[in-house]
């Protein structure tokens, strides 16, 4: 195990905008209204780049919900972006997607509950989203992809390291957060806020998020992606996680692992990321100075390249 921390000062300018993407898939759950219905002015500048997928397709997952999947890039190298939480989807790593097709095929899909992937009334834990991950894989013929994830997605990723071994190459996570010691239930009154003021949430939560001086247009366009999630959705899987799943398993994961963190993250210390490598069998931490919750979205041109070195270093 590699107990190796790096500090990446930033540099460089944020890519612009690419050619735009939908895909139709039918919800079970609607989801919230649009950002300008709760008195959040809808974003109007883009930000992230919205790369044009050279094919896409709906997996079954193992339940029957079905997952929207995107597929970039031609290269005998294979990513798959594991979503974070369900609030968002897979436009947030367009940054990573324009980097890395030039290199690799790359795969990204919408969590279930948000984008064009299926609402279901229920199954929101994390082993339904390490379902989800496998059936993704299977539906693209991805062999063993390296696994890319943000935040809370590194739970389903360690699942997946954990459990399916010999699915997955090797593991990048961004801003890991992770729940190692006792967990307390959901606060009632916290969800009910959500439901009856989901702007009230995502307006700060995405101002938390990206503290990085000159963010105002990305966060304008972060809380227009998170408006269009469902409240209910968020809720449901508040109820529905078993935090300690992932956290037993945490040792078990033997594939090399790079963790990206910002040292200025508002919501996940450095000293839980430090305890998370710790744990693991062949991990390493690059630090970002001054970075906030995402790095990977507001400074891609710092984290894209640890990315690509880390890659590149599994070959094809």
């Amino acid at each position: 195990m590699e107990l190796r921390a790096s500090r990446i000062e930033p540099t460089g300018a944020m890519w612009r905008s690419l050619s735009g993407l939908t895909m139709d898939a039918t919800p079970r759950i609607a989801p919230s209204a649009m950002s300008s219905a709760h008195g959040v002015v809808a974003y109007h500048r883009r930000v992230i780049p919205t790369p044009s997928p050279r094919d896409h397709g709906l997996a079954a997952s193992i339940d029957g919900t079905r997952i929207a999947w995107y597929r970039y890039g031609s290269g005998d190298s294979e990513v798959l972006f594991v979503p974070t939480w369900n609030i968002v989807d897979a436009r947030v790593v367009g940054n990573q997607v324009a980097a890395l097709a030039r290199y690799a095929t790359v795969v990204t899909y919408d969590p279930r509950g948000a984008g064009a992937s299926d609402r279901p009334v229920r199954g929101y834990d994390f082993p339904s989203h390490a379902a989800d991950a496998l059936a993704v894989i299977d539906a693209t013929d991805l062999r063993r992809p390296a696994i890319v994830t943000a935040s809370r997605g590194m739970n389903t990723a360690v699942l997946l390291a954990a459990q399916h071994p010999q699915r997955v190459g090797r593991l990048a996570a961004i801003a890991p957060y992770m729940q190692l010691g006792v967990t307390a239930p959901p606060d009632p009154a916290r969800l009910e806020a959500w439901r009856t003021d989901w702007a009230g949430f995502i307006v700060p939560f995405m101002q938390n998020v990206f503290i990085e001086p000159d963010s105002d247009a990305l966060i304008d366009e972060m809380i227009g992606i998170g408006m269009q999630a469902s409240p209910e959705v968020a809720i449901t899987q508040e109820l529905e996680l078993d935090w300690a799943v992932a956290a037993r398993l945490l040792g078990d994961v033997a594939c090399p692992t790079l963790l990206v963190h910002g040292e200025a993250d508002a919501g996940v210390p450095v000293s839980l990321v430090r305890s998370i490598r710790d744990t693991m069998r062949d991990a390493r931490l690059e630090l970002i100075a001054g970075g906030g919750h995402r790095p990977d979205i507001r400074t891609p041109d710092v984290v894209n390249p640890l990315l690509l070195g880390f890659l590149k270093d599994a070959g094809p």
